[in-house]
C-alpha cells in the first residue's frame, strides 16, 4: 500500500539565518498553516507534556498532541520560548502531531521541523508536511494561498538556495531524485546549485535562475501559470492554478525546462 498523500513545504538554504526573525516566522507559521488542523495550540501543547515521562506505550510525548522535541529535551514553555528565539548553531525544534498511542502520525497527521546544521557543506532545512485528510478531502485555494505566503515569506528570510510545495506520496526524498536515482545527500550538497525536483511550486535559488538564463529570461519563458521574483535572484515558480490539479505533460514541460539544472 502506497502512503497518503501529503502536502509538503521545504526550504533549503545555506545562508546565515536572522534567528529571532526565523523563529517568529516559525510560531507564526504554526499558527496560520497548522494550528487550524489540531485542537491544541503551542501553550496547551506544552503544558500537557511539561509533566510528561517516556514509557514503552508512548515514547514520544504525549497522546493525542504533539511531540515538542529540543535539542534540550526540555519541553517547558520558557524552554520552548527560548529555543525559537535564538536558536542556536545545531538545533532541531519539531512538532509533531501524534495518534492516540502517542506515537508520530507518519500517515495522518502534520510535521513542523527547523533543523540548523553544524556542517556548511550541507544547507539548513526548514520542513513542514501536513495529511492531506486533514483538510477534509479538498485544499481550498484560500489555504493554498496560505501556504504559499508563508513559502514566499521563509524563502526571502532565509534566503533560500532552493524549496517547493507538492503534493505527493513520496518520503525525505523528492519524487525526481527517486525517479533518477540521487541520493539525499547529493542532493543536499548540490542544493544551490542544481533543483531538487519540478513541483506545483517551485522555489529556484539565485545560481540556479542564473544557470537558466536570468531573472527575465526564466519569468517570460518558464512554463508556468506565474514566476514571481522575490528578489535577490530568486524565482517562485507555480505550476497551475490548484495544488490537486497538476496534469503530468504540465509536469513534463517544466521538468524540460529546468533540465539544466536538474541532476
Amino acid at each position: 500500500m502506497s502512503p497518503p498523500h501529503v502536502v509538503r513545504l521545504e526550504l533549503d538554504t545555506f545562508s546565515g539565518v536572522d534567528r529571532p526573525a526565523l523563529a517568529k516566522w516559525f510560531g507564526d507559521l504554526f499558527t496560520g498553516l497548522l494550528a487550524p488542523l489540531c485542537p491544541a495550540s503551542v501553550e496547551e501543547l506544552v503544558a500537557v507534556a511539561r509533566d510528561y515521562r517516556p514509557s514503552d506505550t508512548t515514547p514520544w510525548g504525549p497522546p493525542g498532541y504533539a511531540r515538542l522535541l529540543l535539542s534540550s529535551g526540555d519541553f517547558t514553555l520558557p524552554s520552548w520560548s527560548a529555543a525559537l528565539d535564538d536558536l542556536p548553531s545545531f538545533l532541531r525544534v519539531q512538532l509533531v502531531q501524534l495518534d492516540s498511542q502517542g506515537l508520530p502520525l507518519v500517515d495522518g497527521g502534520w510535521s513542523a521541523e527547523i533543523l540548523l546544521k553544524d556542517d556548511p557543506a550541507f544547507p539548513h532545512q526548514i520542513t513542514v508536511t501536513a495529511a492531506r485528510s486533514l483538510f477534509g478531502g479538498w485544499i481550498s485555494h484560500v489555504v493554498q494561498q496560505e501556504w504559499l505566503s508563508a513559502f514566499r515569506s521563509g524563502a526571502t528570510l532565509a534566503q533560500a538556495c532552493g524549496g517547493w510545495i507538492t503534493l505527493d506520496r513520496v518520503g525525505v526524498r523528492t519524487a525526481h531524485e527517486v525517479a533518477v536515482g540521487v541520493g539525499l545527500d547529493e542532493s543536499l550538497f548540490m542544493a544551490a546549485e542544481l533543483s531538487r525536483g519540478p513541483h506545483w511550486a517551485t522555489l529556484l535559488g539565485p545560481r540556479q535562475v542564473a544557470a537558466l538564463g536570468g531573472v527575465q529570461e526564466v519569468c517570460t519563458t518558464a512554463p508556468v501559470v506565474s514566476a514571481d521574483h522575490l528578489g535577490g535572484g530568486r524565482i517562485l515558480l507555480q505550476l497551475t492554478d490548484h495544488l490537486d490539479e497538476v496534469p503530468p505533460d504540465v509536469v513534463r514541460k517544466l521538468t524540460e525546462f529546468l533540465s539544466p539544472v536538474l541532476h
